[in-house]
């Protein structure tokens, strides 16, 4: 009988510290926050997540929802959320995007290429968030604030 309940309450420790260790970010809900807040060159563009899985190079079993919102291409300005499956791969995507970006807009325009060198992109649980903007230390703030 003490096994019986001793086994029980293990089971009960492991599912309890199992949840509170899950991460849940409402990922629309702050890309909204971040793209209108003022921190970008211009108006963001909300884009579809085929868009989205195109410009990153991203497959669609690697990701369970995504949300971004970009500039026109004068712009490296964007902010994208990511629920990954596979976070690695999604977090690679991301670093060869901002190194393709950064690539392109050298000879383009130059005077954008410090935005992607200060771009910003963090993974908490499943979840990659990726911001390129003037004010990366406010876009920083925005999101730690909401992960917390």
């Amino acid at each position: 009988m003490k096994k019986k309940i001793l086994s029980v309450m293990l089971v009960l420790m492991m599912i309890v510290i199992t949840a509170c260790g899950k991460v849940e970010i409402d990922i629309k809900a702050l890309a909204v926050k971040i793209a209108e807040d003022g921190i970008f060159a211009e108006e963001m563009t909300v884009l579809s997540s085929d868009v989205t899985l195109k410009r990153y190079g991203m497959d669609s079993n690697d990701v369970e929802e995504c949300i971004a919102y970009a500039a026109t291409m004068a712009f490296v300005d964007e902010v994208a959320v990511f629920k990954a499956h596979d976070i690695e791969k999604v977090k690679q995507k991301v670093d060869e995007h901002i190194a393709a970006q950064t690539e392109s807009y050298k000879s383009y325009r130059p005077d954008e290429v410090p935005k992607l060198s200060a771009s910003i992109i963090k993974v908490k649980g499943d979840y990659v968030i990726v911001c390129v903007s003037e004010d990366a230390d406010t876009a920083s703030r925005i999101i730690n604030e909401y992960i917390k």
